[in-house]
């Protein structure tokens, strides 16, 4: 049925393709506008004038451009920030039959890692690394490509001989937004007669904005990204941006990783493995040995109260990891950047990954241990016989629970931050979207008693990995 499936959706393509380049013939080739870019700011602020200006450019689209392979027009217009990463998708799909035009919004990256949204009263919008992702039922998750990763894919759009790219700035379009369309419209071919009069009459509305280094706020939230890469300054020169960032005066905050074991044959091989890549990378830690409950998702449910202990016996910061992870980098740069309670990473589906938990040394931390808790002690005795691990039933799902529910209220109890997927990357999930060096890898060791010959192969393939790595 797959095989079949697939013979279907390439006839399809082949027929969509065909009746494209037909139509090229009859009228003339088609254009594809594709509005995107490292600055969203810019970028919005384009599609809003498309949209108001009237006429065939008001058609704009927010949607991948290889979402629109049934628009038969002449003129296609889109606006989409995944895009920007997506040049070889976007060209082998509508790229087979039409002219891509790259609109390129964009701005100092070093303004763009200031970035500060009303959805995220108490962390950054985005960073060197990660962009955070709002979701239609109001997820949040750092799971987006941030400000490097935009200016590397269209740094690949720009290479692409088949795409032709031109770059709008943000200050070019707040101080002479007529001079900015007029550079646009040198980009465009000059059939249809009237796509570049209608371009040159587009006139972008962007307010002024402030910048990186006006402020000792985000002077010192620059110097800590510069500082955790270079290429981030780097590139802000390379785009004639010549203030250099200041130095961080922050020393980067380090603390204690904790983890928790109970005393059998396999989970203390699984700490001997975890305590070996800290001793690589000489890293403090404090390992606790636990008594297991009946089953394993009311063992999970004890995992607040370790941590809770955890936090009133060690001072500083305290990093909890599951003792079926690997270590291959030092965390605390990355962690240095946080300054809320308690950190978790949330993928795009919002499901929360407690294998690695930021604490921090707050009583806004303390507090949502112990709300955490008091719901896993519930949960626990509201258990029948049948609680099983799926949905929300184990720690993680009840710690997800109390986030949302304290985001909810109108007045916040907790800072809690999402952290980027690479502190909790589970190791066949390659479908997660991940930036830089996976930093802490999970390992599934509950694979070894589930059911699962497949997914248990895969781990113990991993784990020869890693071994003969050594």
């Amino acid at each position: 049925m797959t095989r079949l499936r697939a013979l279907w959706a390439g006839l399809i393509d082949i027929a969509l393709v065909t009746l494209h380049r037909l139509l090229n013939v009859v009228r003339g080739p088609a254009i594809h506008i594709l509005v995107t870019g490292p600055d969203d700011v810019t970028m919005s602020a384009i599609v809003t004038s498309m949209k108001s200006f009237g006429g065939r450019l008001s058609r704009v689209v927010n949607v991948p451009a290889s979402q629109t392979s049934t628009n038969f027009s002449r003129l296609v217009v889109t606006s989409s920030l995944t895009d920007l990463t997506q040049a070889s998708n976007v060209l082998s799909t509508v790229g087979r039959y039409r002219q891509v035009i790259v609109v390129a919004a964009t701005a100092d990256p070093r303004d763009l890692v200031c970035a500060r949204w009303p959805e995220l009263p108490h962390q950054w919008a985005e960073g060197f690394d990660y962009r955070f992702h709002l979701g239609p039922d109001g997820t949040k998750s750092l799971t987006e490509p941030g400000v490097l990763p935009r200016f590397e894919g269209l740094d690949e759009w720009a290479s692409a001989s088949r795409a032709t790219v031109v770059s709008v700035k943000r200050e070019n379009l707040i101080e002479d937004p007529a001079g900015a369309m007029q550079t646009l419209t040198q980009a465009l071919p000059t059939s249809p007669s009237w796509l570049c009069s209608a371009v040159a009459s587009l006139m972008p509305s962007l307010p002024t904005s402030s910048r990186w280094n006006e402020s000792a706020e985000t002077k010192a939230r620059v110097a800590q990204q510069v500082a955790l890469a270079p290429a981030l300054g780097e590139r802000a020169l390379t785009l004639g941006y010549s203030t250099k960032a200041p130095k961080p005066r922050k020393k980067l905050s380090e603390g204690t990783i904790i983890a928790f074991h109970t005393p059998d044959k396999v989970y203390r091989a699984e700490a001997a493995r975890l305590k070996k890549t800290l001793d690589a990378l000489g890293l403090k830690y404090h390992f606790f040995e636990v008594s297991p409950e009946k089953n394993w998702v009311r063992t999970t449910l004890l995992k607040p109260s370790w941590i809770r202990n955890a936090r009133e016996e060690l001072s500083g910061p305290l990093l909890y990891i599951d003792v079926d992870a690997y270590v291959h980098h030092d965390p605390w740069p990355l962690l240095s950047t946080c300054e809320g309670d308690l950190g978790a990473v949330v993928y795009r589906n919002g499901q929360l990954n407690s294998a690695t938990l930021w604490i921090n040394d707050t009583e806004g931390a303390r507090e949502l241990l112990a709300e955490w808790n008091t719901r896993a002690a519930n949960r626990r005795e509201d258990d029948k016989g049948d609680l099983t691990a799926t949905g929300d039933n184990g720690d993680q799902g009840v710690l997800k629970l109390a986030v949302l529910a304290d985001e909810a209220s109108a007045s916040a109890r907790y800072r809690f931050e999402r952290l980027p997927v690479n502190l909790a990357y589970i190791f066949d999930r390659l479908e997660t979207y991940c930036v830089g060096p996976v930093v802490i890898e999970q390992l599934q060791v509950s694979r070894e008693s589930a059911q699962h010959d497949k997914r248990l192969a895969r781990r113990r393939e991993r784990l020869s990995q890693l071994d003969s790595s050594n």
